[in-house]
């Protein structure tokens, strides 16, 4: 039987193949993506990189170019990712044309940066049945405690959230010279799942739409309607010369610093004994020296210059009561 050139058989041939299109395009596509082998995601990362660069960005520090600068670190202490904030905004100094210092006392001016806001944040969108827990109590043996999730779509935005803000001042005089002033910058991931097929990637971290990873389409950047900055910006390459006449002056302050510092280095003090080696010591009976060593002196089996030596050395107990008796025998006659 014939309908409209068509054979019943091949109409039905045809219904049959359209409804295993549909079923199959129902059914088919799944994709997962896995969240972190580290501790943070690769997402989040970028995602607060990328934010951070946006805000250091608009930050016009042209006002610091050719003043010695020191960058002073502590506000942003125990800020998340602390170390990646203060690198950038040292190397913006640099790109515009400040001479970094290391020691405070060296600069004419002061940096200061700190940070109001430095996370992510996440909001995910579900069209279908989310997971559901079954009661422990209407379980069967052998069949699922869980019914998995069963989305017809579904949509996760991450946003890296950054708000800095840094100002400059001439420590010598206490005058303010430069505020950046402060707004948050964001930047976004999006990612979406349709019929199970997915994720799609979007976002200001992206250069186009990924399909799990791989570009489908690319897009050229576009401004947030934000006036940029002037200056260098801190994500492109560029090298910079050095000005020969700051190398020399530079060695020639180090040496001069080298010199002083020699200049007013302390000799250590030489030990002087308290007491000198020639009088007698501590702890041992003092010796009274004759009044003269010429004079003459009974035969008692001791010789002047063995008296004479024992009593400047301090002598002996035995040999001082016999020098006296001597004295009195002598004195007597």
């Amino acid at each position: 039987m014939w309908f409209g050139g068509y054979s019943s058989n091949s109409a039905e041939r045809v219904r049959l193949v359209l409804g295993c299109v549909i079923l199959t395009a129902c059914l088919a596509g799944c994709g997962t993506t896995r969240s972190s082998d580290t501790l943070r995601t690769g997402t989040e990362q970028l995602l607060l990189s990328t934010a951070i660069e946006r805000a250091i960005n608009d930050m016009d520090l042209s006002v610091m170019n050719g003043k010695t600068v020191y960058f002073d670190p502590q506000y942003l202490k125990g800020v998340s990712d602390e170390g990646y904030i203060i690198s950038s905004l040292r190397q913006r100094l640099l790109a515009e044309g400040a001479l970094l210092k290391t020691s405070r006392d060296d600069a004419a001016y002061i940096v200061e940066a700190r940070a109001g806001t430095v996370g992510t944040n996440r909001q995910d969108v579900l069209i279908g049945i989310p997971q559901v827990n079954l009661p422990t109590g209407a379980a069967v043996a052998g069949a699922p405690s869980v019914i998995p999730e069963i989305p017809f779509a579904k949509k996760t935005q991450q946003r890296g959230i950054v708000k800095l803000a840094a100002f400059a001042y001439n420590q010598e005089t206490g005058q303010a010279v430069w505020q950046s002033g402060t707004y948050p910058i964001t930047a976004d991931a999006r990612d979406t799942w349709i019929l199970g097929t997915g994720p799609f990637q979007r976002g200001s971290i992206y250069a186009g739409t990924n399909l799990a990873g791989n570009s489908v389409f690319s897009r050229k950047s576009k401004s947030d309607g934000r006036t940029p900055a002037p200056g260098m910006s801190v994500v492109v390459g560029n090298s910079f010369p050095e000005d020969p006449d700051l190398i020399e002056a530079a060695k020639i302050a180090k040496a001069e610093k080298k010199d002083k510092g020699k200049e007013n280095s302390v000799a250590p003090a030489s030990f002087t004994p308290a007491v000198p080696p020639s009088q007698p010591q501590p702890g041992r009976i003092p010796s009274t020296t004759p009044s003269s060593t010429t004079s003459s002196t009974p035969a008692s089996g001791f010789s002047n210059t063995a008296t004479d030596t024992k009593f400047g050395t301090g002598g002996s107990t035995t040999a001082a009561g016999l020098m006296i008796l001597q004295k009195r025998a002598g004195s007597t006659n």
